[in-house]
């Protein structure tokens, strides 16, 4: 095949391969269903990015107990995670680290609050153990473009 001819069928052929990936990215109804869903005529289908954003905290006290490297991580699909590095400098009976977060606007109103969330139990040593931990939580996803400040009230 000459170089003219095998870059027409190489054309018609990535052409169709396209046409079968959009045709493939259909998003399904929420019933299952395989239809896809019709944009309004003349408009393009929304398609709504995941989006995520992270709170941190340095370290924070609470009796005899501390908290190093908190970070909160909010997805715009109502999905959270929190993971920190906890210890204990005189404790033998399990202290756990109990987190809560407390979500408002940028202008301070209250939207939501999450927690506790809890370390799992702690012994001190010499030095201390440092425990690492992570917890996942959900919230109404309608809130998150709402939210413009979180806050962590904490105790041991």
């Amino acid at each position: 095949m000459n170089a003219p001819k095998f870059l027409a069928h190489a054309s018609v052929g990535i052409a169709m391969g396209l046409l079968a990936v959009a045709a493939s990215a259909a998003p399904a109804l929420a019933d299952g269903s395989s239809a896809a869903a019709q944009p309004a005529a003349g408009k393009p289908a929304a398609i709504t990015p995941f989006l995520s954003r992270q709170f941190f905290w340095g370290t924070l006290r609470s009796g005899d107990c501390q908290q190093t490297n908190g970070r909160l991580t909010l997805n715009s699909d109502g999905t959270g995670d929190f993971s920190a590095d906890t210890l204990t400098f005189q404790t033998h009976t399990h202290d756990v680290w109990h987190a809560t977060f407390n979500f408002s606007t940028a202008a301070g109103t209250r939207l939501l609050s999450v927690g506790p969330l809890n370390s799992p139990g702690m012994s001190d040593g010499n030095p201390p153990p440092v425990y690492h931990w992570d917890r996942t939580f959900t919230f109404d996803p309608s809130l998150y473009g709402a939210i413009g400040a979180v806050s962590q009230t904490h105790s041991c």
